[in-house]
């Protein structure tokens, strides 16, 4: 019987021993999971910009016509425009550069014709059918601009209805923007850490807040007819970036 209770004693006596083993090592675990003092940082956002001479322009013209026989409308707006398509191709457009943006036929505001014979007003109105056809053409020399839109309306076009303009590859402007972003990141960080008496460290980390937006650094200007006169202007990218430093 004292040699059973001397076992047990024994057992229970190693049990304890190995639980205080492990509670002493998970304590220096647990030290080491204990949270950091925070790293001073200043998050700031830089704006660059970048501008250039756009190198192609995007030309939107067509044809339309009123009627009172529908059929007769759209056979005359899809012959000129044809003739608009063919005159493009042979000022130098390419096929794959011209492209059908609009094709509409509406009825119009009906008027009420006059008698000859009286002065009063019809009783039946009169339907005049809208047909139009619009193309859009890219045009990649924007010093054959002037040319191109009076081959067009030489061709039988009566509607302009939008130009502008563009560059066509844009990476070098883009790149621009993002070395200006950060140079204006840069400098305000300098400015706020001054300003709170710290010392700037090392960028921590850096993302773009948003993708290049080409917007007209000045109004294109444009003028139809024999001579008329175009001017691109100023093409400008920006874009965003957000900087975050350590500080002293």
């Amino acid at each position: 019987m004292q040699l059973f209770f001397s076992r047990k004693l024994t057992r229970l006596a190693l049990i304890a021993a190995l639980v205080i083993a492990g509670v002493m090592a998970v304590m220096p675990v647990a030290a080491q999971d204990a949270p950091e003092t925070p790293t001073r940082t200043i998050t700031v956002t830089g704006l660059g910009t970048a501008s250039g001479s756009p190198d192609q322009a995007i030309l939107s013209l067509g044809v339309e016509l009123r009627s009172q026989d529908l059929g007769e409308a759209v056979d005359q707006v899809n012959a000129a425009v044809a003739a608009v398509i063919e005159a493009m191709q042979a000022a130098g457009i390419a096929p794959e550069d011209i492209q059908t943006t609009n094709f509409s036929v509406y009825q119009d505001v009906p008027g009420y014709p006059m008698p000859a014979d009286s002065g009063t007003t019809s009783a039946e109105p009169v339907y005049n059918y809208v047909v139009n056809n619009m193309v859009q053409v890219r045009v990649r020399d924007t010093a054959q601009l002037n040319a191109i839109i009076d081959a067009g309306l030489a061709a039988g076009a009566n509607r302009i209805f939008g130009l502008s303009f563009a560059i066509g590859d844009q990476t070098e402007l883009e790149n621009a923007a993002l070395e200006d972003a950060v140079a204006d990141a840069n400098s305000r960080a300098a400015t706020l850490a001054a300003a709170i008496g710290v010392t700037l460290g090392d960028p921590i980390s850096i993302r773009e807040l948003s993708g290049n937006d080409m917007v007209f650094a000045r109004d294109a200007s444009m003028g139809l007819g024999g001579g008329g006169s175009i001017s691109e202007g100023q093409l400008s990218i920006s874009t965003q970036v957000q900087i975050t430093y350590s500080i002293q």
